[in-house]
C-alpha cells in the first residue's frame, strides 16, 4: 500500500527538491560542513521556506504539521545530505518546547526560531546509552534559588550557537526537563565535528543554574519527551530513505558508466541482482517509514515501539544499502569527491544514533513476547 499524499504534502516535497536543487547541491553543501549551525544564509532560507515552523504551533507563525510531513522534508534532506541541523533544532527542542513548556517559554522563545534568529538544542544522551528511554544520570537538585543541574550530555547536535539549551534530568525521582543557558557558570562544552560533517558537543554541567520547562505541578514532561525522541527518530528513519535511495540511483548510473571486460558492470547479472536487492530494501524502509509516521497521529500510539520499528527495519536497510553501494563503487566509493562516501557516512551515524538498531529491535521483541500479541499474528498462525 503507497501512502496517498494530499496536495499541502506533495508540494513539500516538490517545493523543497526544487529549492535544493537550485541552491544546495554537493558543491555548494561544502559552504555548510563542519560549522556550528551550518551555513546561515541556507538556515534563512529555511526560514524563508517556512520550513523552521513547520512542526509549530500556528500561534507562533508555525504550520502545525505532523510527523508525515516532517519525514517528507527529511527525505528531501537525506537525498541531499543536509548537515544544518533542522531536525535537531526544530522537530526536537522546539517541538518539545512547545508540547512542554509553558505559555511564557513558548512565546520566549518559538517566535525565535520560527523567523530563524536564534536556535534551541536538546541535550539527552549520556554515555552508555543504549536506548533513549533509560533512566538519566544527569540529576536536577532543588535549593532555596531554584534548581541546579550536575551531569554529562553527549553528542548534542546544535549545541554551539544555541540560545537555550533543553536538558533532561532526574529530579525527585522524576525525569524532568530544563532550560540552561549555554553561558551559564559551570557549563564546559567540547565541541567536535561529526560523522556526517555537521557539529555536536559533549557537555558537562557542574551545579548549573537551571529553570524548569513546564510548571512546577506538570509531569508529563517524560510523556512528552518520550514523544518528541521517537519522532525524531522516525523522522531520521525518512532521511535515510531519501540517503539510500540516491545512493542507490548512483550506484545504478555508475555501473552502467564503468566498463569492464568490454561491457558495463550494470550488464553483468550479479551486479543486478544486487542492484535489485538495494532497490527491495528501499521499498521496504520507505513502507516502514510511512506506517510509523501514520499511527504516530493516532490518540494511542505507542511511541518507542513505532520508533524501534524503524529504527530495527530501517538501519538494517541502511547498512545493506550503504555497503552494497561503497562496493559497487569500488574505490571511488571512498573517494571525496563523489557522494556516495559522504551517504555511506549519513547512513552509518543513523544506524547508531538514538541507539543500536539491534538494541531497538531486541526491546520490541521482548514486548511482544510480554503482551502476547505475536499470538494474533497471521504468519506466525498460518506458518
Amino acid at each position: 500500500m503507497k501512502l496517498s499524499l494530499t496536495e499541502d504534502q506533495s508540494m513539500i516535497e516538490s517545493s523543497a527538491t526544487d529549492w535544493f536543487q537550485g541552491l544546495y547541491d554537493f558543491r555548494q553543501r561544502e559552504s555548510s560542513l563542519q560549522r556550528d549551525g551550518g551555513s546561515p544564509d541556507v538556515w534563512r532560507g529555511f526560514a524563508e521556506m517556512g520550513w523552521l515552523g513547520l512542526p509549530l504551533p500556528e500561534a507562533f507563525g508555525g504550520l502545525e504539521m505532523g510527523p508525515i510531513e516532517a519525514g517528507l522534508l527529511m527525505r528531501v534532506f537525506g537525498r541531499h545530505l543536509v548537515v544544518e541541523p533542522w531536525h535537531a533544532t526544530v522537530l526536537q527542542a522546539a517541538r518539545l518546547l512547545a508540547l512542554a513548556g509553558t505559555q511564557a517559554q513558548q512565546s520566549r522563545w518559538l517566535d525565535g526560531v520560527v523567523r530563524g534568529d536564534l536556535r534551541l538544542a536538546l541535550a539527552h544522551t549520556e554515555a552508555g546509552d543504549r536506548l533513549p528511554w533509560t533512566l538519566r544520570r544527569t540529576v536536577a537538585s532543588r535549593s532555596t534559588d531554584g534548581w541546579t543541574i550536575t551531569g554529562e550530555k553527549r553528542q548534542v547536535v546544535a549545541a554551539v550557537g544555541a540560545a537555550m539549551w533543553i536538558v533532561s534530568a532526574q529530579a525527585e525521582h522524576e525525569l524532568r526537563l530544563f532550560l540552561v543557558d549555554p553561558a551559564a557558570s559551570g557549563v564546559v562544552v567540547d565541541a567536535y565535528n561529526t560523522l556526517t560533517g555537521a557539529r555536536a558537543a559533549d557537555i558537562t554541567f557542574d551545579g548549573v543554574a537551571a529553570t524548569l520547562l513546564g510548571a512546577e505541578d506538570d509531569i508529563t514532561s517524560q510523556t512528552a519527551l518520550y514523544q518528541v525522541l521517537a519522532e525524531g527518530l522516525v523522522a531520521l528513519g525518512w532521511e535515510a530513505t531519501g540517503a539510500m535511495q540516491a545512493a542507490l540511483e548512483q550506484t545504478t548510473s555508475y555501473t552502467q558508466q564503468r566498463r569492464q571486460f568490454g561491457q558495463s558492470l550494470a550488464q553483468f547479472q550479479v551486479v543486478q541482482h544486487r542492484l535489485a536487492e538495494m532497490a527491495v530494501h528501499c521499498a521496504e524502509a520507505q513502507a516502514v517509514c510511512e506506517l510509523a509516521s501514520m499511527r504516530l497521529t493516532l490518540a494511542k500510539a505507542d511511541f518507542q515501539d513505532l520508533a524501534g520499528l524503524v529504527k530495527s527495519k530501517v538501519g538494517r536497510a541502511a547498512q545493506f544499502v550503504a555497503q552494497e553501494a561503497v562496493q559497487l563503487h569500488g574505490a571511488m566509493g571512498v573517494c571525496e569527491e563523489l557522494p556516495i562516501a559522504a551517504t555511506f557516512r549519513l547512513l552509518l551515524a543513523f544506524t547508531q544514533y538514538g541507539g543500536d538498531y539491534e538494541d531497538h529491535a531486541i526491546q520490541r521483541g521482548r514486548k511482544q513476547l510480554e503482551s502476547g500479541l505475536f499470538k494474533y499474528s497471521q504468519t506466525l498462525v498460518n506458518g
